[in-house]
């Protein structure tokens, strides 16, 4: 999809495979990596250091979840789903600045705001798959049929084609986003330095895998 200019926010889902859900339960834990400097540029480098890498990208930060599921398949004259629970557990980790309340006043403004742009993007790719999943357990508990071999095939299909849709979701979120990053009033104090420009040449290229949401160029 292009280059990252001012690094990458990431979003990975690492789900398991399913036979069939039913409402998610959802749980988050917030993780925070510590991120100092006096400047908006110093600031800007430790977090490329110290940011967590989503599929070998840096990155701002990221939201990484583990699904799992329990149900059974009834048979008998007419297959049916019984007891299906989906769980899924995000971890969400964002940057820290350690000194904020040693930082320039219009620097610590605009930090906090950037701090504040960045949770709200990772907890809307959450709700994103959150969203998904809802959609995939009323698919599966209309499902029936006599076969249950065919059924656990059926809820398959409708996971894989599930998840193809909402990475797209995700991309699209993620392209309307950099527009919004670029003009971020942080990001730009960064870009407005002549040494954090050197520092975002740095960032490679960033190849987007199905099961990734990455805001990149």
């Amino acid at each position: 999809m292009g280059r990252g200019i001012a690094g990458v926010i990431a979003a990975v889902i690492a789900a398991a495979p399913m036979i069939a859900v039913a409402a998610p339960i959802t749980t988050t834990k917030y993780q925070y990596y510590n991120v100092s400097g006096k400047t908006a540029a110093d600031i800007y480098s430790t977090m490329l250091s110290r940011g967590p890498h989503v599929n070998g990208e840096q990155a701002y930060a990221s939201t990484t979840a583990q699904s799992s599921q329990a149900g059974s398949l009834i048979p008998g004259r007419s297959c049916r789903i019984r007891d299906y629970k989906l769980r899924m557990s995000f971890v969400i980790k964002l940057p820290r600045v350690a000194n904020e309340d040693q930082l320039p006043p219009m620097v610590r403004a605009r930090w906090q705001e950037f701090s504040a742009f960045l949770k709200k993007h990772e907890e809307t790719h959450r709700a994103i798959w959150t969203g998904c999943g809802k959609e995939f357990e009323a698919r599966v508990k209309a499902l029936s049929g006599s076969d249950c071999g065919k059924l656990d095939a059926e809820t398959a299909r409708i996971w894989e084609r599930m998840k193809n849709s909402c990475d797209r979701k995700h991309e699209a979120f993620d392209i309307a986003e950099h527009k919004r990053l670029m003009r971020h009033p942080f990001v730009r104090l960064v870009l407005g330095r002549p040494a954090a420009l050197s520092e975002t040449a740095s960032i490679t290229p960033s190849k987007r895998k199905k099961t990734a949401a990455a805001l990149v160029n």
